[in-house]
């Protein structure tokens, strides 16, 4: 059976595998690879198809419906761990996003693990984009044997904007930086809200940068330049590379616990859909629905929560957008463990849970659950 891998993010090739494989010039129905798949962050019209079947390392909006019908199998593996995984069983190709660097190519927009992908794989098919800027990505590895033309371009970022919840939780979190902190944060309304909440120099070391986090640059509060594995923006992250100020990198380097752990005063900000009383954390399923995957999570958590002066947080809303409540008892599945998380805060405040047991950490979850 063929084996095709595509890189992910929000710059992931979206020609279909019928597509990669007359290129790759390999002989084999589309329909019967295996293919793996990463973070999608919009659909693709071809995983509709009701005979298609693939696995995931990061299934999200993109993959929702697929993964619902059965067509996409979730793998419980955090993106630190895609490495192994891909070096254990290489892919006959990798289908990996490209721009045009003098007469190579390099990633576009973001490397994520495409460069684990591409240099393990038998062959390698770049999708190139001609509208996407280069933004200065490393080059891409492996053996080349064609590129294929991004007739559709990148989608437009659409998020919701920051409300007063969202801005209540910033607050609390930005309180707990320490000085001269190196942070990382995600996408999304709480996220935005704190980039705009921060108000003293911080480094940048995380998987992902947006448009919120480069409007730091701006406002000359970013102290060295942004290091991610992503990016997901235009015009403020292009200003970003203009300026020298962005630095992207491997998930193999960005995730690595090990290097994390070296990073001094390392603040990890993270999202959840549930916390149970114990500390424990929940990104990935309510309700047996699959919503998310561990992603990078599990990774920052635990190399901040080993960082010197560092700190591992979650910062959610104490309800989800049904009304049911965020701090729960147990949750339903455990995506990073309890001791690699340090605080928890909500609109209602800040639960610290560094060094204290059980009953403890119960009531000061409890206290912020509202």
């Amino acid at each position: 059976m063929v084996r095709i891998v595509y890189a992910d993010g929000p710059s992931a090739p979206r020609c279909p595998p019928s597509v990669v494989l007359e290129a790759a010039a390999l002989d084999a129905d589309p329909r019967r690879a295996h293919v793996l798949l990463g973070w999608t962050p919009e659909p693709l019209d071809w995983i509709d198809d009701p005979e298609f079947r693939a696995d995931t390392v990061l299934p999200g909006y993109g993959l929702s419906r697929a993964v619902r019908d059965g067509r996409v199998t979730p793998l419980p593996v955090r993106l630190s761990g895609v490495s192994t995984l891909l070096h254990d069983r290489p892919p006959h190709v990798a289908v990996v996003p490209g721009v045009r660097r003098g007469d190579d190519y390099a990633f576009a927009g973001s490397v994520g693990w495409g460069d684990v992908a591409a240099a393990v794989a038998q062959r390698v098919v770049v999708e190139v984009d001609e509208t996407a800027p280069d933004l200065g990505a490393p080059m891409i590895p492996g053996h080349i044997v064609a590129t294929v033309r991004r007739d559709d371009p990148q989608p437009p970022v659409s998020l919701r904007e920051p409300d007063d919840i969202d801005r209540r939780i910033a607050v609390h979190v930005v309180e707990l930086l320490p000085h001269d902190a190196t942070v990382q944060f995600g996408l999304g309304a709480v996220p935005d809200a704190i980039a705009a909440s921060i108000d003293r120099p911080v480094r940048i070391w995380s998987g992902l940068v947006t448009d919120a986090m480069a409007g730091l640059h701006a406002r000359g509060l970013l102290a060295a330049p942004a290091v991610a594995a992503y990016t997901w923006g235009g015009d403020p992250i292009e200003r970003l590379h203009r300026d020298a100020m962005l630095s992207l990198r491997s998930t193999t380097e960005t995730h690595d616990v090990g290097t994390m752990a070296r990073i001094e005063r390392l603040v990890a900000i993270n999202a959840a859909l549930q916390v149970g009383l114990d500390g424990s954390v929940n990104v990935e399923r309510v309700g047996g629905r699959t919503i998310a995957g561990i992603g990078g999570h599990a990774d920052f958590s635990a190399g901040a929560s080993h960082s010197p002066g560092g700190i591992s947080i979650v910062a959610l809303r104490s309800t989800d957008r049904h009304g049911n409540p965020t701090i729960v008892d147990h949750v339903e599945v455990v995506s990073t463990p309890r001791c690699d998380v340090d605080v928890v805060v909500t609109e209602h405040g800040v639960a610290d849970l560094r060094g204290v047991g059980d009953a403890e950490r119960a009531r000061r979850l409890t206290a912020i659950a509202g």
